[in-house]
Formats: C-alpha cells, structure tokens, sequence
C-alpha cells in the first residue's frame, strides 16, 4: 500500500508539471541524457571500483529547476564478498531509481543566457536495488532500499539543442544495506551527452514564478501526534505507541504550482509494541531532518486569485537519528498539506505526514519484514509566517472593491 501512495505521488509531480511552461506545449524544455563512466564503492572495507551507465528524462519547471527521472546501472563488487574474503569474480549489479532536481546556478545569479559551461547542483530520491548473487553457501540475497543523491553536472554546450557533460553522484545507502556495517556511499563519475526538445530559454521562467532571491519565503511552527507503527499495525492508541511530533520548517514557493519546505520535526517514538507485556515497545527521542517538495493541487489547471485554501501533496527525504545512539540513517516522508490564507503575513496549516524509517531506527522491522514497514504517522496543526514579498501565494480577485 505504501508503494502503492508513493509511486502515485510521484506520476502526479511529473503528470501536472505541464501547469508551469506558460502556454508552450508539454514538451517544452525537456531533455533526455545518456552516460557511462566509472563507480568507486566505499564502505567500511575500504574503496572498489566498477562501471556506471545510465539514462534521464527531465524538464525545466522553472527558471533555475529542472525536475528529472533517472535510471542508473552500478556493477562493483559486493561488501559481502569483501567481509567474506571469497575469493571469487562475481559482482552486483546496482540498480538506482531516481527523481532529482537540477539547479541552474547561470538562471539563479545571472541574466546573461547564452553560457556555454553550466553548471548544477543535483539532489535526488529514490530506490537502490542489488540483484540476487550467491554471498555464501546458504544461497541467494537480494537487498533493496531507499536512498538519497547528491551530485554535481557541469554541461558544456556543442549546439542549439546537444551539451556533452560530466557528471558526479554520490550515493547515501542506509547503514547495513548489502550487509556493510557504517557509512555506505556508491560514487559515480561519469560523461554523458543531452539532447534538448524545443528548448524555449525565456518560456523557462512562468507568470507567477517568484521573481527575486528574498520574495516568498515562510516560516512554520507545528504540533501534533505522532504514532509508531510497524505495518500499520497497533495504530489505536490505547496501544500506547503514540508521542508527541513538533516541528519547525522554512520554505518558500517557487511558482503558484511548486514549493519546496526544509523541515525538522521529532520527538518521540517506541520500538515494536510488546505483545507480551501487551504494552507499547521502549520509548526513544528522535530527530529527522528532511526536504520536500510539494505540488499546490489549487493551482495545478493555472493560477487562480482569491484562492484561500490550498491542498498540496508532498514527497521527501532527509536524514533521522535517534538520541539514545547517535547514528544518522535515511529516511522517506509523504503526506498531505492543508494551507489556509489568513492575512497578507499569516497562514494556518494541517499536515497529515508519514515517515518510512530505516529498522535501525525503529528498533526492529515489521511482520512483513519490508525496508518500509517501520513508519511513523503524524498529525500536526500550526501556523505559518510569510516572509518578504508574495508572489505566488495569494491575489485579490479581479473583480474586488474595498467596501
């Protein structure tokens, strides 16, 4: 069922991105890339190379962010066969699935719009998988989990619609994945090309897009419960798994379509419910920093004035760790944010949020024994500060006169 949430989710953010291209058609400023090129494997048995290839679909949903969907092959060699000191010449084939986000420093800092050299930051998303290898004499093991990229790609352009570009990614995996104790990164550095589709540089930037660095911005302060469930088993909370969940976020929104929100929010959370004792599992303090991205479904169809109430999916990722062993995982959040404009400054807000926690985290895994069984739901009410000028949030409809 949560795969079931998380991929709609993911076809709604791609599907409505059509809303934010002006008027010019859906296939305004995409662009399609392919690349090949090395893999460095570090874990805590030390540094492995291997090859990476890899394609991407992406699109410019405004001026300075691209939104992209990338599929990459990893072969390198197993932690396991490292631990294990086989001496053997099998590998893995590492399978990543991403959503990522481009950011065009040139269009963020510059008005000139003819750059050969660009230059983006990258942060994404999404899946890793390892095919079945044999990593002993008890058979096979196949592992998959969430993980988090952070990269660079500097793109130098050959003609109107061809850029040749080196590309570094860097991938977090959850501790113990692939049975590799520590921090887990997969490098990869590689050179690729880009084929760009009706490439329209000025449709790149929409009517209602935020038009300063300082404008549409937000600050929001919450509260609310919070239940730890494993399978969303023991969700009543007589069972005693509840907590409390406050939380402090900045944001700012992009368009009239897309924001993007850095939120911290804990604090309490309880191992696996003790069937036993018939009694909640052991109480924990939890912190989770993660960054999400949202879509205002009030303004998928365009921008309406006079619009209050604002329904706005959301998809995330970040880092959670628990106090009482200080270890830093990943973990994925979704959910459902409601926002209500008050005053030209204030909103208030309701945020129906769940979080997939790695099992380190958690305690422990659910029945099903799935990387998403742990998760943590919440619901938080608060309210929200907007900071500067508001471009994309609210507007007098056409027809008002002061009474």
């Amino acid at each position: 069922m949560k795969k079931l949430l998380v991929s709609i989710l993911l076809m709604l953010l791609l599907a409505t991105a059509h809303a934010q291209v002006g008027g010019s058609p859906f296939g305004a400023n995409m662009f399609v890339s392919g690349q090949i090129g090395a893999s460095f494997y570090n874990n805590k048995y030390g540094l492995t190379p291997g090859f990476s290839g890899g394609i991407a679909v992406g699109k410019w949903i405004t001026n300075p962010l691209a939104l992209r969907v990338s599929l990459d092959i990893i072969t390198n060699t197993s932690p396991n066969q490292m631990r294990n000191n086989l001496n053997t010449h099998e590998v893995a084939d590492y399978t990543f699935a991403n959503v990522d986000f481009l950011w065009d420093l040139n269009a963020t800092f510059s008005r000139i719009r003819n750059w050969r050299l660009m230059v983006y930051p990258m942060i994404g998303l999404g899946m890793v998988w390892r095919d079945s290898i044999v990593v002993d004499k008890k058979g096979e093991s196949v592992d998959h989990e969430v993980q988090l990229m952070l990269g660079l790609q500097a793109d130098f352009r050959i003609s109107r619609s061809w850029f040749t570009f080196l590309q570094y990614k860097a991938y977090f995996l959850p501790q113990q994945f692939d049975g590799s104790p520590g921090n887990i990164i997969m490098n990869s550095l590689a050179l690729g090309f880009t084929r760009t589709f009706y490439n329209t540089p000025f449709h790149r930037r929409t009517e209602y897009e935020s038009r300063a660095v300082g404008n549409d911005w937000f600050l929001g302060l919450g509260i609310g419960p919070n239940i730890s469930t494993f399978d969303l088993m023991h969700l009543n909370p007589k069972d005693g798994m509840w907590g409390v969940a406050p939380e402090v976020f900045v944001g700012r929104n992009i368009t009239e379509f897309w924001t993007l929100r850095l939120e911290l929010n804990g604090i309490t959370g309880h191992e696996q419910y003790d069937t036993v004792a018939g009694g909640p599992g052991d109480g924990y303090a939890f912190s989770n920093l993660h960054a999400d991205l949202m879509v205002n479904l009030s303004h998928a169809f365009g921008f309406a004035r006079g619009t209050r109430f604002n329904i706005m999916p959301y998809l995330g990722a970040g880092l959670v760790w628990r106090y009482d062993n200080v270890e830093f995982d990943m973990a994925a959040d979704f959910g459902l944010f409601f926002r209500y404009y008050l005053s030209r400054r204030s909103d208030l807000y309701a945020d129906l949020k769940y979080i997939m926690v790695p099992t380190p985290i958690g305690g422990g895994p659910g029945p099903s024994g799935k990387f998403y069984s742990v998760g943590l739901p919440s619901f938080t009410v608060g309210y929200i500060y907007n900071i500067g000028t508001n471009t994309t949030r609210y507007r007098l409809p056409a027809n008002w006169c002061p009474e």
